[in-house]
């Protein structure tokens, strides 16, 4: 796995790109990614990549419910 500062470059560089081309990169570099939805959760980073129109417009967190 990927330090964590170059694990949120490499899903920065995600806005703009579609969801098979981010889930590709993320799984290139090591980094798990669960595809649902409108999103691409990052467990590890508990973040979501929000697409719409089929291209990564936002990058989002969220908190694991108890």
């Amino acid at each position: 796995m990927k330090k964590p500062t170059n694990q949120n470059q490499v899903i920065k560089n995600c806005l703009g790109y579609n969801r098979q081309h981010c889930a590709q990169t993320l799984s290139n570099q090591g980094i798990d990614s669960i595809e649902f939805g409108h999103w691409l959760a990052i467990p590890s980073q508990q973040l979501l990549l929000v697409f719409r129109h089929q291209q990564c417009v936002a990058v989002d967190g969220y908190q694991v419910a108890a």
